[in-house]
């Protein structure tokens, strides 16, 4: 197991999804030949409701005792470390809008070693203590577990044959909290890598369309359509909107309500071909072979 792995499986605890009181719509969709999810949210709770989410208290306090136990240097030119973490954030995702992407996204130890580069007679933090500060910050301000069922679900997709896929915001340490928590990397739980479409390795993410177009793509190689593939996400902007303007086939996961986005301030948007409330309900979509 990878290190980063260990230390997460180690370092996390049980969450349990709050109830959303949302009724479950289960159309037997046919024809379905790939499952594509979305992560935080849908196939692991975050306990924050979504990557990048935190209060800015916790931040500023848990940035200052990770340093310091990492025998970081702490930027004495940032009063507010949380603060400056943010405006890291905020230019680069400045600098990518001038480049021409919409939806621009961090490769977030960019940020990190930004951050913590202090002056220049300080020694300059090696990649390994980067990765480590990244993800233990992580853990603290978005605790995640997995969703019940998810386990159970990749199980039965990867029985039926369906081909597996993720499309998701996310950074360098989300494939490895599935090493965490499920033992094993995506590839021997059944996703195909070249399905695979994480935002941080792309500099984009979602709304925008650019990571689905990818999956279409990647699929049409298969000679798979996107109305032969069932994108599942808990975010009626984010997940269900995009996919479905592409012509997936969309399911609603809203079985917590940490992290149920069902937007209503998006009135325009397009809505799924079905609504989960637990991930089980997956299998009652998608006929099993005879």
């Amino acid at each position: 197991m990878h290190p980063l792995a260990a230390y997460l499986r180690d370092h996390s605890r049980p969450l349990e999804p709050q109830a959303t009181g949302t009724a479950p719509q289960l159309p037997v969709l046919d024809g379905i030949r790939c499952a594509v999810f979305d992560i935080y949210g849908t196939l692991l709770i975050s306990g924050s409701g979504d990557i990048g989410v935190t209060d800015a208290t916790q931040q500023e306090d848990s940035l200052r005792r990770l340093l310091s136990e990492m025998n970081l240097p702490v930027p004495d030119t940032a009063p507010s470390l949380s603060g400056r973490f943010v405006d890291l954030i905020q230019r680069d995702h400045a600098k990518s809008k001038a480049g021409g992407i919409e939806f621009p996204e961090v490769e977030i130890r960019e940020i990190w070693t930004a951050l913590v580069s202090g002056r220049p007679e300080d020694p300059p933090p090696s990649p390994d203590q980067i990765d480590a500060l990244a993800v233990a910050y992580e853990n603290i301000t978005n605790p995640v577990w997995p969703m019940p069922g998810a386990g159970e679900l990749m199980q039965a997709l990867r029985d039926r044959g369906l081909a597996l896929g993720i499309v998701s915001n996310a950074q360098f340490y989300t494939p490895l909290l599935f090493e965490a928590f499920f033992g094993a990397p995506l590839d021997r739980l059944g996703f195909d890598p070249n399905l695979l479409f994480f935002s941080y390795q792309h500099r984009q993410g979602k709304p925008g369309l650019w990571l689905y177009e990818q999956l279409r793509d990647a699929l049409a190689a298969r000679s798979i359509s996107p109305g032969e593939t069932l994108y599942v996400g808990n975010d009626a902007l984010k997940d269900i909107h995009p996919a479905s303007t592409l012509g997936f086939r969309t399911a609603l996961f809203a079985g917590d309500r940490r992290s149920l986005r069902l937007r209503p301030d998006h009135p325009d948007l397009l809505p799924p071909d079905a609504t989960l409330t637990s991930l089980s309900q997956v299998l009652d979509l998608i006929p099993a072979p005879s």
